[in-house]
């Protein structure tokens, strides 16, 4: 789990239930303080790409089969930011947070971790 400054926090979780090889999940949450938390489930298969992209400093924009759009895009202050879009054409703000720098890598970090967990959920 990652807390900002403002409270809003991310969380990554493998999803721990049994699938299809490429197809177990690692849940990602971002939860912003007096709103509902966003969930967006990454495939095993498409992790790799989101993890490159945080090592690269490189954009990379996904949506799960719940339609939940996943963004990493670098900030020009330095770092990156998280989005969860549940509605793209939402006129209020997504949830998003902003990665430091240094939590770039343990964030790709913790999500190889939890890519490596979800693939021995894969049968």
């Amino acid at each position: 789990t990652l807390t900002a400054a403002d409270g809003t926090t991310l969380t990554i979780t493998p999803a721990g239930l049994p699938d299809d090889p490429g197809c177990a999940e690692a849940l990602i949450s971002i939860s912003v303080p007096g709103q509902a938390a966003v969930e967006a489930a990454v495939l095993s298969r498409d992790l790799p790409a989101m993890i490159d992209a945080l090592t690269g400093n490189r954009m990379w924009s996904y949506s799960t089969i719940d339609d939940v759009a996943v963004e990493v895009a670098p900030f020009g202050g330095g770092g990156m930011l998280l989005i969860l879009s549940v509605d793209p054409d939402a006129v209020e703000e997504q949830p998003q947070i902003h990665i430091p720098e240094e939590q770039r890598q343990p964030l790709a970090s913790a999500l190889s971790r939890a890519l490596d967990v979800a693939r021995s959920w894969e049968h």
